[in-house]
């Protein structure tokens, strides 16, 4: 059980409409090294549409990454590694605010927005009206985005930090993610073929043994440009 009462990350469960892609990543084996690049401060909770529409409207492109060791955990100033069982390798940069992903010998770079919407503790219930403000301002932003350029698909992580159990994490992220999946689309008109939506639960922490304002850190939900 989660021991804060505000949880930054935004991945809602709420039964997804009949388009919906919501997806629980569950931990099996085999392993996969994910390296993150950990912020530097605490998530603002005020969202800047123009800096939005720039991050997402850039399109996701092909990179040649240096493979990372295979460590079971291992942690630095400025990168946190995990083994991470079933999953493709990630890297988190926080700092361009991009995703990295390695999967099947192909490596991609996906922009990516942090959402900073709150939640009612444990639960996928919106906290506050400025946790609806920030989904309107992204909803408009993918909107336009999907309008112009034709095929764009943007998915909804939702990600918990380490505190509680695995099993419970997941289903939390997933709850949230489908949350936000359902404001999108049902409250703000984003069509539902533009959305997809994952629960990864403390799949990939930021901090894995972190202080508690690090772990609220890794109660994030992200808006990434898949394609």
């Amino acid at each position: 059980m989660k021991k804060t009462s505000l949880i930054l990350s935004i991945l809602c469960l709420a039964q997804l409409p009949l388009h919906a892609q919501v997806t629980v990543v569950p931990a099996s084996p085999p392993a996969a090294s994910v390296v993150v690049v950990q912020p530097q401060s605490i998530v603002v909770r005020t969202l800047d549409s123009a800096v939005v529409q720039r991050q997402l409207s850039l399109a996701p492109k092909l990179v040649v990454v240096t493979a990372a060791p295979q460590t079971a955990v291992k942690t630095t100033k400025t990168t946190t590694v995990v083994d991470t069982p079933g999953q493709p390798r990630r890297v988190y940069n926080s700092e361009r605010n991009v995703v990295v992903v390695e999967d099947q010998g192909q490596s991609r770079e996906l922009p990516y927005v942090t959402l900073p919407v709150l939640f009612e503790k444990e639960t996928a219930d919106l906290l506050d009206q400025e946790s609806r403000n920030a989904l309107q301002q992204v909803a408009g932003v993918i909107l336009a985005i999907s309008k112009t350029e034709v095929g764009t698909v943007f998915d909804i992580e939702g990600h918990t930090s380490t505190d509680g159990t695995n099993e419970y994490n997941v289903t939390l992220s997933a709850a949230r993610a489908q949350r936000i999946y359902d404001e999108l689309t049902q409250r703000y008109g984003v069509p539902a073929n533009v959305l997809s939506a994952h629960g990864y639960g403390e799949s990939f922490p930021m901090y894995p043994q972190g202080n508690e304002a690090e772990m609220q850190m890794d109660r994030r939900v992200l808006v990434v440009r898949t394609k």
